[in-house]
């Protein structure tokens, strides 16, 4: 799972998913739509946020170290997205309520509200995921080439942080590079996090699906160089770290 601070758990495309017509609403209403997004994510993570302190104890070096992580550990279940898909549609409607005072736009506020309300309460329900030591999705990779054999070509690519104990980060978003004539592809990741020991590239020359590039994590630091043969065939990316234990109910519940 993605971590709910890796950005919006959403995009224009999931929201068409529940409102088809909604980049037209966007648009007629002059509404940023990825605004709105951000939006979501921010007060999603307000409400977990206070969600989370309310079942933090007493003890004030525990209360402490929730406040200055905040929301960096929660990883996004499939509730938790659809809670923000619906919370972003909400705030949608109501802002084009607002501009034009109709009656329709109100329904559609009234109805997103109530639906984004539903899916808080299945969240809640359901348990907010932890990730004990969590890794951010890292930014795009640098490029450049070195000497080789291989003809231009357009390469879509992905990179992941890995631990110790071999967790992976959700990957960074896709990016393009075109190289040259006689060339291999370069790769290299800055600024890891915390915790990461390593890092993956994933690679294609379609967006989809990538494939991993390297056979064991590059060390921190280093440069990948694409293979004299190519690009390698190994497994696609995951979409981030599995949650360690999950609060819900007034509980601190371990996975299994």
């Amino acid at each position: 799972m993605a971590l709910l601070t890796d950005g919006s758990p959403n995009d224009a495309e999931s929201l068409r998913a529940y409102e088809s017509s909604i980049l037209n609403v966007t648009d007629v209403e002059a509404i940023h739509l990825d605004a709105k997004l951000r939006l979501a994510t921010e007060e999603v993570g307000e409400d977990i946020l206070d969600v989370l302190l309310e079942h933090t104890t007493t003890l004030d070096d525990q209360a402490k170290m929730r406040r200055q992580i905040g929301v960096s550990d929660v990883a996004v279940s499939a509730q938790m997205k659809r809670w923000h898909a619906l919370h972003t549609l909400q705030t949608i409607y109501r802002d084009a309520y607002n501009n034009q005072l109709n009656d329709r736009y109100r329904r559609k506020w009234d109805e997103y509200r109530q639906l984004a309300g539903d899916a808080r309460e299945q969240t809640l329900r359901y348990g907010i995921g932890l990730v004990l030591n969590p890794l951010p999705r890292p930014a795009p990779p640098q490029f450049g080439v070195v000497a080789g054999l291989l003809v231009a070509a357009t390469y879509y690519v992905q990179a992941t942080w890995v631990s110790a104990k071999g967790a992976e980060s959700a990957p960074s978003k896709i990016t393009t590079y075109t190289s040259v004539d006689g060339s291999l592809l370069t790769a290299t990741l800055s600024n890891p996090p915390a915790g990461a020991t390593g890092w993956n590239l994933y690679a294609g020359v379609n967006a989809w699906p990538l494939a991993l590039q390297n056979s064991t994590p590059l060390a921190l630091g280093s440069m990948f160089t694409m293979a004299a043969s190519g690009l390698a065939t190994g497994r696609p990316a995951g979409d981030g770290q599995t949650p360690d234990i999950y609060v819900t109910g007034g509980r601190t519940l371990r996975r299994g």
